[in-house]
């Protein structure tokens, strides 16, 4: 029964630090990635925000997943990053800081305060408040059982046994912390594991400060498997390891040089004393920050720049993001952008064409080389949307997914009508006289300028969470296609070509419009608006 009770305190710890991470970002609103880079205009400035950003979200595999992110959207200085996680890490220290107090008698506070908000409160904010608190409430309740379990098997002589054989062989104490990090991807849950084990009274401070450093370590190798895809998130975990090893094989080489340290006169008990060295392990660690120009020149000598030729250079989504639904949606926010952007400079290739009179003999090749990279993208966004999970989504989150899994859907469609067919359109418009092209060519710019316009706002909305700007592009799309119906009423002779443009700028508005019904379908007016829309729309056909 021991080792059952073991086992659940283990995976309790495990799942409690889960859901604490996914209760800070709630409670955050998904916004941490965002805030940390408004810190990273000086290292300094980057070092202190990471801190922050650390206690903010206690999860290692969070702060690697969320400095890798920084340095692939290329707007923030490798060496700033850098100061974001050591400063994370830093500040993911406050939450073994809190652990080790032995808040055990006051679980049940937290468990039914957290319950409170985290069931009866609508609001998602003091809902992943609620929800903090009732993970940091498991996380007591599964120190509880490791702790009882530990008593109990000290009395084992087996046990006894192998806790002095560990004592002695300090190598394979610290690489089977190393290794614990490793499964659990977290040092703080390793170390929170350690420090419940205490109670069975075989657990000397010698052994703790080494199972410590042995954590850490494991810290540095999980960054670097975080990053490992990505070639600044190899140089970040390469970085961590450079600073972060040595300096625990000093302070190992160290603690073990010199006569055991004294349990008495310490800070606290010993909890609290593995809990300080682990800070001021990373607190040692933050000074490399000074050092980050010369560890940047040694990481890329490391980790040369491979050769990329024809290699698109949308960022890719890292399948980690998903441990987190908010950052997970987030990322995919950033590259649904992304996309938008690409669309906007497909269609302004062939504009500039038919503005210029003719189509440079580069824009098809051009063309068909952003529709791949949109389909590559559209095809790992709808993978990656289909891998978060909709009960851990709030309202507006899920509003977000289900706007975004729909604007997937649409996308093959977009950028074929956007691309491949109106170049193909404008093209042969071009071949006709002078006088017809002239006449259609005013139609078609605006038609291209309102489909433009009405991009910008669509991803104005989805960038701010505002569904009430719907209604405005529910109305612009009206009055866009009753615009469309009447030019082409006003000018029956436009070559065919021309017309057939004009319907793909039609088409593009309904399927936008069908988009962002998805996310705006609540406010008031717009089923009205698009049920309007419907019966104008064939008409134009």
């Amino acid at each position: 029964m021991e080792l059952i009770n073991l086992l659940a305190g283990i995976l309790l710890v495990l799942f409690g630090l889960r859901f604490l991470r996914k209760g800070f970002a709630r409670a955050m609103g998904g916004d941490l990635l965002d805030w940390l880079q408004g810190f990273t205009r000086t290292r300094a400035r980057a070092l202190v925000g990471g801190v922050a950003g650390g206690a903010l979200m206690p999860s290692s595999t969070a702060t690697a997943m969320l400095s890798v992110q920084m340095s692939r959207r290329g707007h923030v200085a490798w060496r700033n990053v850098l100061a974001v996680l050591l400063g994370a890490q830093l500040g993911s220290t406050v939450l073994v800081q809190i652990v080790s107090l032995e808040l055990q008698d006051y679980q049940g506070l937290f468990l039914a305060a957290g319950a409170l908000l985290f069931l009866f409160v609508e609001a998602s904010r003091p809902r992943g408040v609620g929800q903090s608190l009732l993970a940091f409430g498991f996380m007591l309740v599964g120190m509880g059982f490791l702790s009882e379990a530990a008593i109990t098997l000290s009395a084992d002589p087996a046990v006894e046994a192998l806790f002095e054989a560990l004592a002695q062989l300090p190598l394979l104490l610290m690489l089977s912390a190393v290794a614990v990090t490793l499964l659990v991807q977290s040092a703080t849950a390793s170390i929170a594991v350690a420090l419940a084990l205490i109670a069975g009274g075989q657990i000397s401070l010698e052994m703790l400060l080494l199972w410590v450093l042995g954590a850490n370590i494991g810290l540095c190798l999980t960054v670097l498997i975080a990053g490992w895809g990505d070639l600044q998130g190899r140089r970040l975990g390469l970085a961590v390891l450079l600073v972060k090893l040595p300096l625990a094989a000093a302070m190992a080489t160290l603690l073990l040089g010199l006569p055991g340290p004294p349990e008495e006169g310490w800070i606290g008990e010993l909890p609290q004393q593995a809990a300080w060295a682990h800070t001021l392990f990373n607190l040692l660690a933050c000074l490399a920050v000074l050092a980050a120009p010369a560890l940047e020149r040694c990481v890329s000598a490391l980790t040369p720049e491979p050769e990329r030729p024809d290699k698109p250079t949308v960022a890719r989504l890292d399948p980690l993001l998903l441990q987190n639904p908010t950052l997970a949606i987030n990322a995919a926010m950033r590259e649904t952008l992304r996309v938008f952007d690409t669309l906007h400079l497909t269609g302004e290739t062939v504009m500039q064409g038919l503005r210029q009179g003719h189509l440079p003999a580069w824009a098809g090749t051009q063309i068909e080389a952003r529709t791949r990279e949109i389909q590559q993208v559209c095809d790992e966004l709808t993978e990656f949307l289909d891998g978060i999970p909709d009960d851990s989504l709030s309202p507006e989150d899920q509003a977000l997914k289900d706007t975004l899994d729909d604007f997937m859907r649409e996308l093959p469609m977009i950028v074929r009508t956007l691309g491949g067919d109106m170049h193909e359109q404008i093209r042969r418009l071009l071949e006709h006289d002078a006088e017809s092209v002239a006449a259609a060519r005013p139609l078609l710019l605006e038609a291209a300028s309102r489909f433009t316009q009405q991009m910008n706002t669509v991803a104005r909305m989805l960038m701010r969470e505002r569904p009430e700007l719907g209604r405005k592009i529910l109305l612009r799309k009206q009055e866009t296609s009753r615009w469309l119906i009447q030019a082409k009423r006003q000018q029956p002779g436009l070559p065919y070509a021309a017309w057939e443009a004009l319907d793909g700028f039609q088409q593009l508005n309904r399927r936008l419009s069908g988009v962002v019904y998805v996310y705006c379908h609540n406010e008031p007016g717009a089923e009205a608006l698009q049920n309007e829309e419907g019966t104008a729309s064939p008409e134009s056909r």
